[in-house]
């Protein structure tokens, strides 16, 4: 009889920290599949302004060349976003569903140490795109439009940031005082004491 009490008790331990890890595993599968979606609309607007805009005839070719290779750098970044996004969670989502015992914890880990690739991906998409709507103006507006066009997008990128390194100061925390959950994924973890030398 205790031995069976004892097995259900490191079961429901086991389990209440499963559960734990879950939580943080839903977290980055969430966040990843909003950063992926947000992605893949930039690089759709990439690829219209790679093959509609109709650039007149005498255009500077620094100029073409500058919004060429801003389009194309947004259209890598977000599409190398999306593929990255997609692979993460669906291979993190087999491991941790289908993998041996403590695929749970490799898994959240795995995505953790993802996680700056796919944000950097996706903030040289979101940065390039500024980049090239400057250079469309520049080539097909008149030099009035394009200056308020130009100073409307430098102001809008130049506030992104900001808002970025505000919101990051904000909202840092040293990763030394995050919430640890291996000590419950040990072999020994929830394991009762069964001996004397066990409680000494």
């Amino acid at each position: 009889m205790l031995a069976a009490d004892k097995l259900l008790l490191q079961s429901n331990f086991k389990r209440n920290a499963v559960e734990l890890k879950e939580k943080e595993f839903r977290l980055h599968h969430d966040n990843f599949s909003s950063v992926g979606t947000q992605a893949s609309v930039l690089a759709g607007f990439a690829v219209a302004a790679l093959v509609e805009l109709d650039i007149p005839v005498g255009t500077s070719r620094i100029l073409q060349f500058s919004y060429f290779f801003s389009v194309c750098v947004s259209l890598a970044a977000n599409l190398q976003c999306v593929a990255c996004t997609t692979c993460v969670t669906v291979w993190g989502s087999s491991l941790a569903l289908r993998g041996p015992d403590g695929a749970v914890l490799k898994a959240v880990e795995q995505m953790y140490l993802e996680r700056g690739r796919i944000f950097c991906l996706f903030a040289i998409g979101v940065i390039a795109i500024h980049f090239a709507a400057m250079c469309a103006a520049a080539m097909i507006m008149q030099f009035e439009a394009m200056l308020a066009s130009n100073f409307a997008v430098a102001y809008s990128l130049f506030t992104l940031v900001q808002y970025c390194q505000r919101l990051s100061a904000r909202m840092h925390y040293d990763e030394r005082d995050t919430v640890n959950f291996d000590d419950l994924f040990t072999p020994n973890a929830g394991r009762v004491p069964d001996t004397d030398k066990d409680v000494e």
